[in-house]
């Protein structure tokens, strides 16, 4: 295919005042399936951009229609990030599938990168949402300890800026009551990070009939992946789901 014949469609989804931005990269053609994206979270996502449209070009040119998704509150869709809740984000997703759906009825596939790996499989364990198959790009294993990874950046912001200390644990706190935090020039909602941590792999059956592509960094050809990563793959494993892991 050339690139005169890759069709890029910008669309903004969603209520007034809620709207999300999507960006479909497709063919002309009917598409063998749709492939929704779903993001990194915070500066994570703003790092990948470059990367992840090269390679929805990548599938458009290989006959998949690719649609980029952002988040209610994230990137360049409307609101603010501590206005935002994973229950409207998954009500993003569905409205992407469904308009892509509308266009040309086809299976879909997930593809989600870090914490867009875990809600991958969070949204595909949801009535309605299951995938034909999902693609994890370095997917995060634990939201637990990603939110705790996310909390410590503030903690190291405060010190590199000779600002009054604060621990994870005074933070966690502040937000269980109510209280939003900022970290990194992200400002986040006690609902979403509490949401978010609840997610748990343990349970997850029948994601998807076909296949969960799992791709993982490894800092030397020929090593296994993480002992975290290999938890949840085998938890994944032993709830039916086949998955395929590739190192690269």
């Amino acid at each position: 295919m050339s690139s005169e014949d890759l069709m890029v469609i910008p669309r903004f989804m969603g209520e007034d005042g809620r709207r999300f931005f999507t960006l479909q990269f497709a063919s002309a053609s009917r598409p063998k399936a749709h492939i929704v994206f779903i993001p990194p979270f915070g500066e994570e996502m703003n790092r990948c951009r470059s990367l992840v449209a090269t390679q929805a070009r990548s599938f458009a040119s290989a006959g998949y229609s690719c649609t980029l998704v952002d988040f209610y509150g994230t990137g360049d869709s409307e609101g603010l990030l501590r206005d935002a809740s994973l229950d409207l984000w998954e009500s993003n997703i569905r409205e992407a599938i469904e308009a892509v759906q509308r266009d040309f009825p086809a299976p879909v596939i997930l593809w989600g990168m870090r914490l867009g790996g875990l809600l991958a499989l969070h949204f595909a364990s949801l009535p309605g949402l299951q995938p034909k198959d999902i693609i994890l790009w370095q997917p995060v294993s634990s939201a637990t300890l990603y939110i705790t990874q996310v909390l410590r950046q503030r903690v190291a912001s405060l010190m590199v800026r000779d600002l009054p200390p604060e621990t994870t644990t005074e933070i966690r706190h502040r937000i269980a009551e109510g209280g939003d935090v900022e970290v990194s020039g992200y400002t986040l909602s006690g609902t979403l990070v509490g949401q978010i941590e609840s997610i748990d792999v343990t349970g997850m059956s029948g994601l998807c009939p076909g296949t969960i592509y799992w791709l993982e960094h490894v800092v030397q050809e020929g090593k296994e992946i993480g002992l975290a990563s290999r938890k949840v793959v085998d938890q994944l494993s032993q709830q039916g789901n086949r998955i395929e892991v590739r190192t690269f």
